[in-house]
């Protein structure tokens, strides 16, 4: 069963459609019962059509920087993501 800070973990992987069946399905009854995960899911959902709107110009040069480096190390953490370590624990692996 899913608790709230699971989902927020999933977030990307959900919306891409990139879970493994048995996970999104656990997923999604958590979001039938919890309007508040269910709204930030949409939010979320939103907030990546808008981004995808975006040109590079529109997106001033500093903070093109600050995001450029807080996206190389997020993406340089040794620490296994949340995917893997949910994937671990369903598989018992």
């Amino acid at each position: 069963m899913f608790r709230c800070r699971d989902v927020g973990q999933l977030l990307y992987e959900y919306v891409e459609e990139r879970l493994e069946p048995p996970v999104s399905q656990q997923l999604e009854q958590h979001l039938a019962d919890c309007p508040g995960c269910l709204a930030f899911i949409n939010t979320y959902k939103q907030t990546m059509r808008l981004s995808h709107e975006l040109r590079c110009d529109d997106i001033p040069q500093e903070l093109q920087q600050k995001l450029r480096s807080f996206i190389k190390t997020k993406l340089s953490s040794a620490r296994p993501s949340f995917w893997d370590r949910l994937r671990s624990r369903l598989t018992g692996t």
